[in-house]
């Protein structure tokens, strides 16, 4: 009997061969809170599948505090309502008050929203109109001007 992890074993090109992941597109933005959540509202993000953490920390610093760091791309932002109802629920159970910010990704320093101070629906406009889409274009209803003035559906 031969143990994978034994000098003797040689592993098969197949056995080691990866799939690479499936090309991310959506709007591209960073999300920052409480470490202490950040099991949960990264499972709030993924959960209808119309977004993904492509990148998390559970707690990083920044200027002395301790915070959760979510980076998502997004093709819908459907689950903003439920991370406003789950946000809701956690600070009636806790009594301990907290927020998230927004970021854009060029600029992680500084926020661009405070979740708190805005409600879920223009939390999404603001993502609709000022993150980057990344990735393959969304399809979009909007008539685009063609060069000779006359609208086409294309916007490409």
């Amino acid at each position: 009997m031969s143990f994978p992890w034994s000098r003797k074993s040689r592993p098969s090109k197949e056995s080691m061969m990866v799939e690479p992941r499936p090309e991310i597109s959506g709007y591209q933005f960073t999300l920052k809170g409480s470490p202490r959540h950040y099991d949960d509202v990264g499972k709030i993000i993924e959960h209808g599948g119309g977004a993904t953490v492509y990148f998390g920390e559970a707690l990083t610093y920044e200027r002395g505090a301790g915070v959760a760091q979510w980076r998502v791309k997004a093709k819908s932002l459907d689950w903003l309502p439920s991370l406003y109802d789950w946000w809701a629920e956690a600070e009636r159970v806790e009594p301990i008050n907290f927020t998230f910010h927004l970021y854009h990704p060029e600029n992680l320093r500084y926020p661009v929203l405070d979740l708190s101070q805005h409600t879920a629906e223009e939390v999404a406009e603001y993502i609709a109109d000022n993150m980057p889409w990344v990735g393959s274009d969304p399809v979009t209803t909007k008539p685009a001007r063609m060069s000779s003035g006359e609208p086409t559906m294309n916007a490409h």
